[in-house]
């Protein structure tokens, strides 16, 4: 029998989780595999958890964020020693910024959302910015302070600068940027936690121009409690905690510019965010495509604090285009979209579409993910094996067919995978399988019970639904249904919840009358 003193080295599972920065559904999965042990009380032991980092993390690809934890990592302290050695250099290296972001470690920037802004971004985003004397600017994730620089160039006096970040070693090299370039102290400069300090600020900004942290890892409970806050609603990730507390201390009429991931203007949390931006004024949106490693397009949007109006222009610049949109036209969007990359003559067609009469699949359907092995190297065959069945991925799937399967599975297995649907729908008599991973529709009809992985997923349609499955398919595939989807929702993966907002317009005309069309399938 254990030594009952032993439990109090062993973890919780959310104390693994936290330690490897995953959901704690990852880490009962690894105690499902076998990888992690559990005592009597259901805490990870202490010997498992050794064994795990040892011969799993940082090797095993299923656990590649935990890799990212224990492969990639900086010190602290070597860097803080760098740091302020060269703070005390005279003259000072102006790039010292750059150069503290390329010691950074990627887990440190994935794990605290930190990216920091190019200085061609930081130009273009404030390039029709126009500062007075008494202008007031904020930057509450100022960084190593690319934006307070150019704030200064505009023409922000020192004593007029605010910025705040977590960092000391950044907040140490912004201030000593500004006292570089004018010769005086930044008491506004601090290191300080921004969403903390916001409610206790007496001052309210003319200009707020930042990068917030996308999706630093923090606590539920403290996301919850901070988007209570500032009324955030289920809006929860910090970048868009950041763009409601810097709305709470923005001016009527002030001006702030956000450097936001793309999936920010589309994704189904944002939606409060969202809700939150079509009530002012937006100025412009623009994409930057993907200027930092390993992480989605950067979109800036900059906005005045002033109530909206239908009038109201916005500029948008997608694919080296410049176009003007209506605020109104996001208006119509599902799930308040912003669908900056939508031109305005191919807004005029959605709309059109969007009055016609269409069906959507919400509520007429029940959905599956793809079987999630764990570990499709050990758990799959790449020739066919007495016992085993086919297996099809997302790249299998093909408009209206299927390729051969090249991989094979043990039904036997089925209790040791991570994720499976029920048998009742993985062989129901008729399904539909679509790609996950993609930027278009494809879907197959199956009537043949076949298994899918989870690059794929699938749905039954209710007995109810006006049109058959191969007819949905049909419809699903069309140049339409695509066309339509992206102008819609320009994702990368087909997600449950966007096919249950789209349009399934069963119009044939409609459909041969935008085939004649210059639109593109």
């Amino acid at each position: 029998m254990k030594n009952p003193k032993e439990k109090h080295f062993n973890l919780t599972m959310n104390e693994v989780a936290e330690l490897f920065h995953v959901a704690p559904v990852t880490v009962l999965n690894w105690v499902r595999e076998g990888l992690l042990e559990l005592d009597e009380e259901r805490h990870v032991t202490d010997e498992s958890l050794g064994r795990f980092k040892k011969k799993y993390a940082g090797k095993v690809k299923l656990h590649a964020r935990a890799n990212k934890q224990l492969k990639d990592g900086h010190d602290d302290d070597e860097v803080g020693r760098i740091v302020q050695e060269a703070l005390l250099q005279e003259p000072f290296d102006a790039a010292l910024g750059d150069r503290y972001a390329a010691m950074l470690s990627e887990s440190y920037k994935n794990r605290e959302g930190v990216f920091y802004t190019p200085s061609a971004i930081v130009d273009d985003m404030m390039l029709e910015v126009e500062v007075t004397a008494d202008t007031l600017f904020l930057d509450p994730c100022c960084g190593s302070g690319n934006f307070l620089m150019k704030a200064l160039e505009k023409g922000v006096r020192p004593e007029n600068l605010y910025g705040f970040d977590t960092d000391p070693n950044a907040v140490a090299i912004a201030r000593r940027r500004i006292k570089a370039m004018t010769g005086c102290d930044a008491p506004n400069v601090v290191c300080a936690d921004f969403l903390q300090t916001c409610p206790t600020l007496k001052v309210k900004f003319d200009l707020i121009f930042t990068n917030p942290p996308w999706g630093k890892k923090l606590a539920k409970t403290q996301r919850e409690k901070l988007a209570r806050r500032y009324h955030a609603g289920s809006s929860t990730d910090t970048c868009s905690l950041f763009l409601f507390s810097v709305l709470s201390v923005l001016k009527t009429a002030g001006v702030t510019g956000l450097l936001l991931p793309d999936s920010f203007f589309k994704i189904a949390v944002f939606e409060d965010a969202r809700k939150a931006v079509l009530q002012q004024t937006i100025l412009k949106m623009k994409d930057y495509g993907k200027p930092f490693k390993n992480m989605y397009s950067a979109v800036s949007l900059v906005l005045k604090y002033s109530k909206s109006n239908k009038n109201n222009t916005v500029l948008c610049y997608y694919n080296h285009l410049e176009y003007q949109r209506s605020q109104q036209s996001f208006m119509l969007m599902p799930r308040h979209n912003l669908n900056y990359w939508t031109k305005p003559e191919e807004m005029a067609l959605v709309e059109e579409l969007l009055r016609q009469p269409y069906l959507t699949l919400k509520g007429h359907a029940t959905w599956s993910l793809g079987i999630v092995t764990g570990n499709n190297a050990a758990m799959c065959r790449r020739s066919q094996r007495k016992g085993y069945k086919p297996v099809y991925r997302g790249k299998d799937i093909l408009p209206g067919r299927l390729k051969a399967a090249s991989l094979f599975l043990n039904p036997n297995d089925f209790p040791r995978y991570q994720q499976m649907a029920s048998m009742e729908l993985l062989c129901a008599p008729v399904k539909l399988i679509y790609r996950f991973i993609s930027s278009s529709l494809v879907f197959y009809c199956d009537t043949h019970q076949r298994f899918i992985l989870n690059s794929a997923n699938m749905l039954v349609l209710d007995e109810n639904f006006p049109l058959s499955a191969k007819q949905l398919a049909e419809t699903m595939n069309s140049c339409l249904t695509n066309w339509l989807f992206r102008q819609l929702f320009n994702t990368h993966k087909v997600l449950r919840s966007d096919l249950e907002m789209l349009p399934v317009i069963t119009d044939s005309a409609l459909h041969r009358r935008f085939d004649l069309l210059d639109f593109g399938g």
